[in-house]
């Protein structure tokens, strides 16, 4: 009997444009999985330039300015030797501190999606369109607000890496610029 009630209740509803509706949110859903993939694309790409920037810095870190510090002989040359050794250790921790950032966005997380098996359900399929339309709409914006939230964190973290990447090759120029003199 209580049954027959709520099945009553769903079929009485009546929502004109709910199938308008949950076809706009089917869209952003897809719109938002595709978006989670881009940001697994962009972070194998970044992941691939810090690679390379990595190698580069490393391997242009001279350790040899320590020792040089002591024999310095004015305050400019201490100061730029300073400077320097300041650079390329913060150089270093800045792309070394990115490739992890990276690495760790790298790692699946469970997401919450749209569970077809759900609409495997017969009772939906008794219901008027419009009621089954507006099930499908709490269904699917249910999902939507988790994945704009995983969406939103894991863009935040991709932004700091790259902002440590930025930093990392400023450092590296002016590293570049004080070895050189320019």
């Amino acid at each position: 009997m209580k049954e027959q009630v709520i099945d009553d209740e769903k079929q009485a509803v009546q929502y004109p444009s709910a199938e308008l509706v949950q076809q706009a949110c089917f869209e952003d859903y897809h719109r938002l999985i595709d978006t989670y993939d881009k940001i697994y694309e962009k972070v194998n790409v970044t992941l691939a330039f810090c690679g390379v920037i990595l190698l580069v810095i490393l391997g242009s870190v001279n350790y040899t300015y320590v020792a040089d510090i002591c024999r310095t002989q004015s305050n400019s040359e201490l100061f730029s030797l300073l400077l320097l050794l300041l650079c390329s250790v913060a150089c270093a921790v800045c792309i070394i501190w990115a490739v992890i950032q990276l690495l760790l966005l790298m790692r699946s997380k469970a997401l919450l999606v749209f569970d077809s098996m759900d609409i495997r359900n017969e009772e939906i399929y008794r219901w008027n369109p419009d009621a089954a339309a507006v099930w499908l709409i709490d269904k699917y914006t249910i999902v939507v607000a988790n994945l704009r939230e995983i969406i939103a964190e894991k863009q935040k973290k991709y932004d700091s890496a790259v902002t440590k990447v930025v930093i990392a090759l400023l450092l590296y120029s002016l590293v570049l610029i004080i070895e050189k003199g320019i």
